[in-house]
């Protein structure tokens, strides 16, 4: 029986675009896996057509009786694998051919671990040409949950006992942060990583979901932090939690107002201080990355706003490191006044 079970929901794919992540797949150097392949628009018969073309016996074809959504697919999946490790793919997107086999190898040498992802090459019709790493640590990546998603879900791996013992599933309400909730929720029975070799191209086209559901994408972000702030019995003002949903915790902002600032900059110190005291996120990673933040929002108030932020920087407890495009803004503000 194999280790591995590669699971891809498929949803109205391009045809080019499904053959080079299936082809993808079978080329990997780690042959002992199997792939199972969730069609969740089975009124398209193309996309069955196109999978019976690859005579693998690897390939497990699986039909969804309607559309259920990505999240529902996902658990199906999760549900119908029976290996130790289950390894996630996107339907559009390319595996290198050695990633199967590094992050199987990294977790069979650290039992300890429930998740590992890895850092990942952007490319596609959006002219995005880049190499992205994510934190690697357990630390880091534990201190990033409430910011944003410290690991691209793509590119996952992860036991599947430690899912089927403890009922982990994908939050259904979700179409995009049932990631991160995921991680979260394995997190709490074992560490997670991320390997900094780019073993995944992640492809950008207009269709994606980051692009086509904003609004309810920044719902469930909403929602991600109310949870967490909840588990972790952190009280908030109405006013305060906007300032970090909007604000602090989204670089698609634009801060206009001191108050506003000065709002986000109390956030980020009553997290910092609550952490010091009651450690429910690692430290010193969580205490520096609210310092990062706040000189991050401090640059797009002197962006957009034309406020500088000299005293903030000053007057806080939080680390801050010295940002060369803050001090300049902030002196080419304090020249102009």
């Amino acid at each position: 029986m194999p280790e591995i079970t590669v699971i891809m929901p498929i949803y109205r794919t391009r045809p080019a675009h499904l053959k080079a992540a299936i082809e993808s797949i079978l080329s990997q150097q780690e042959a002992d896996f199997a792939f199972h392949i969730l069609n969740d628009s089975p009124e398209d018969k193309s996309l069955f057509r196109l999978v019976k073309t690859y005579r693998d016996p690897r390939i497990v074809y699986l039909e969804n009786p309607k559309t259920l959504g990505i999240a529902k697919s996902y658990n199906r999946l999760l549900e119908s694998a029976n290996t130790p490790y289950i390894a996630m793919m996107n339907h559009d997107d390319i595996a290198l051919p050695t990633r199967l086999k590094r992050q199987f190898a990294y977790l069979h040498t650290h039992p300890e671990t429930v998740l590992i992802g890895t850092a990942y090459k952007k490319f596609g019709e959006i002219n995005r040409f880049k190499t992205v790493t994510p934190p690697l640590s357990d630390a880091k990546i534990r201190a990033m949950m409430l910011f944003k998603s410290p690991i691209h879900h793509p590119t996952i791996m992860f036991r599947r006992q430690t899912a089927i013992a403890n009922h982990i599933r994908y939050n259904e309400n979700y179409i995009s942060l049932n990631d991160r909730q995921f991680y979260y929720d394995m997190g709490k029975h074992g560490t997670l990583a991320n390997l900094a070799e780019p073993l995944y191209k992640y492809r950008f086209h207009p269709e994606m979901t980051s692009k086509t559901h904003k609004q309810q994408i920044s719902a469930e972000q909403k929602s991600f932090h109310a949870m967490w702030f909840k588990d972790n019995y952190i009280r908030l003002s109405p006013m305060q939690q906007i300032a970090f949903d909007d604000y602090a915790a989204t670089g698609r902002c634009r801060i206009k107002d001191p108050q506003t600032l000065k709002t986000v900059q109390q956030v980020l110190e009553i997290l910092s201080a609550e952490n010091q005291k009651r450690h429910f996120a690692p430290e010193p990673e969580f205490s520096n990355l609210c310092g990062k933040y706040l000189v991050k929002r401090c640059l797009n108030a002197a962006v957009y706003g034309k406020i500088a932020s000299p005293e903030i920087l000053t007057a806080t407890p939080l680390p801050i490191r010295p940002n060369f495009l803050l001090n300049l803004a902030n002196y080419a503000l304090s020249w102009r006044n």
